[in-house]
Parts: structure tokens; C-alpha cells; sequence
């Protein structure tokens, strides 16, 4: 009679809870930063990269180019409030820059017909 080994599941996951990696902080006290918002590492927060622990130098090498808060979010398979704090952390030590999309206040109908007008021209130049 042999003996079949039961196969075990794979250890996987974060060790680090969500609530550690901010300090505990939940983001109530910073500016709403959107979903869509596009973060960029600095030439300075590239330099220092290595000064950052875990997610927060994670952030800055998936933003070498811009990526959007709720892109990093899933790179880093944590939750959105927790790439919100470590950005806004990030970009008041000057490592990444923050960009907020604009508003529907900041396209005025001017503005939306110019860019209608762009399309058009764009696509009557096929």
C-alpha cells in the first residue's frame, strides 16, 4: 500500500498588512486624489528609489512613465487608499508628481468643440 502525498497550497499573498504599509493611515487627511490621476517618478524620486521601503519604491519604478493611481493599485495587487497615502507621500518628498484629470468644470463647451472640431479634422485628413 502506497502512500500519496497531499499536495499543499502555496504560501501567497502580502505578509504586511494594508494598514502597515500607510502607517495606519487611512488618506481622510489628504486631498481626494482621483482614480484616474497619473503619477511619474522624478528624475530626483529615481535617484533616491532606494531610500524607499516595499510598495513606495514599487510605485516609483512603475511610474517611470505616467500610471494612473488606480493602474498602480493593481501592479501592486494592494488597495487603492493604500497607493493614494504612498503617493501623496511620494510626492510630498518630491519623488513622483501627482496629475489630476481634468474636471468637467475645466472643459468648458469651447473647449469640447475644439476638440470635437481636432476629431473631425483628423479623420476628414484619412
Amino acid at each position: 500500500m502506497s502512500v500519496w502525498a497531499i499536495p499543499q497550497p502555496a504560501i501567497s499573498g502580502r505578509i504586511v498588512r494594508p494598514y502597515t504599509m500607510t502607517g495606519g493611515r487611512t488618506g481622510s487627511d489628504l486631498p481626494r486624489i482621483a482614480l484616474e490621476a497619473l503619477v511619474t517618478a522624478t528624475p530626483a524620486g529615481m535617484r533616491m528609489r532606494t531610500r524607499f521601503r516595499w510598495e513606495s519604491a514599487d510605485i516609483i519604478t512603475h511610474t517611470r512613465k505616467e500610471t494612473a493611481i488606480i493602474e498602480l493599485a493593481a501592479l501592486l495587487e494592494v488597495p487603492i487608499g493604500v497607493v493614494r497615502v504612498l503617493a501623496a507621500d511620494l510626492a510630498d518628498k518630491g519623488a513622483v508628481t501627482i496629475t489630476d484629470p481634468p474636471s468637467e468644470t475645466d472643459v468648458t463647451s469651447d473647449g469640447y468643440t475644439d476638440l470635437l472640431q481636432k476629431v473631425l479634422d483628423g479623420i476628414k485628413s484619412l
